[in-house]
């Protein structure tokens, strides 16, 4: 029986499916984004009120400055995210979509779909992963 012939590239219906779901994604996250934004800018005027006023318990204080840290990291991972999808775009206008950057193998559709920005399959991400404990 011959060797199963591994597939070099998607085809371009997978790729226009994956370039759909990124950018669906991508919307998504902008809108956190902004929604993150907003939270931000309402925890500083509440705080900047906040000050005025001597009825304030140190634990409210602690819990809006837990709040606002929390979001920070929030915006911070989301755009982390939307870095990912944006380079998979490149990707996708380049040709190179659904390669693994390390090996060049195809990277499994299904992981593709629950991480559309992947740039290495899980054999090499596990190794990238092991390397960094």
């Amino acid at each position: 029986m011959p060797a199963k012939k591994k597939k070099k590239k998607l085809k371009k219906k997978e790729i226009e499916r994956f370039k759909k779901k990124i950018l669906a994604e991508r919307e998504r996250i902008l809108r956190e984004l902004g929604r993150i934004g907003e939270s931000i800018n309402q925890a500083s005027e509440g705080s900047e009120g906040s000050k005025q006023s001597y009825s304030n318990h140190m634990a409210d204080l602690g819990t809006d400055y837990m709040e606002k840290e929390k979001n920070y990291y929030y915006a911070s991972q989301e755009g982390h995210y939307l870095k990912s999808l944006d380079q998979a775009l490149e990707r996708i206008e380049r040709g190179e979509y659904g390669k693994c950057l390390e090996c060049d193998d195809l990277i499994s559709l299904k992981r593709l779909d629950v991480v559309p920005g992947a740039k290495l399959c899980i054999a090499c991400k596990s190794k990238h992963e092991k390397r960094g404990r």
